[in-house]
């Protein structure tokens, strides 16, 4: 059936007047458009550096506190208790707890984890009508 003419086609959404406030590009906005992938493409390569840093980071306190530390407090003592997690909680069982290694695919995963926890949940219809009424109760109690 035809559609009504309150509700435009895709392709007429900027022919139909803008609401009050909106313009016609905040009217549909797309969600991808070429001219925003440079900047993802630089997001892209800061998170892997991030992740690659972090791992860094990571491997070189794991070698001291698992590998070095026990080696300088002799053959006596005894690890410490973060020494001691750490050699639990993070085995090296490829490298028989020698070095702390790392490939490639752990950087590109932690990067995409970090990013996942970086976004924002969309709202939902209920919150963005809570913060309508709460814009329109605002501006009425300054009129």
């Amino acid at each position: 059936g035809p559609i009504p003419a309150s509700r435009p086609r895709a392709s007429q959404a900027c022919r139909a007047p803008p609401r009050r406030g909106e313009s016609c590009s905040t009217m549909a906005r797309k969600v991808f458009s070429v001219l925003r992938l440079p900047m993802a493409i630089v997001q892209a390569y800061i998170m892997m550096t991030l992740a690659g840093l972090w791992l860094w980071g990571f491997g070189e306190f794991w070698n001291f506190m698992v590998i070095e530390l026990p080696k300088d407090l002799g053959p006596y003592s005894q690890m410490s208790s973060l020494s001691m997690f750490m050699h639990r909680a993070f085995p090296m069982r490829e490298t028989n707890d020698t070095a702390f290694e790392y490939k490639f695919d752990h950087v590109l995963i932690l990067a995409i984890v970090m990013a996942c926890l970086m976004m924002g949940w969309v709202p939902t219809r209920s919150e963005v009508a809570k913060e309508q009424a709460k814009a329109a109760k605002a501006a009425k109690k300054v009129k």
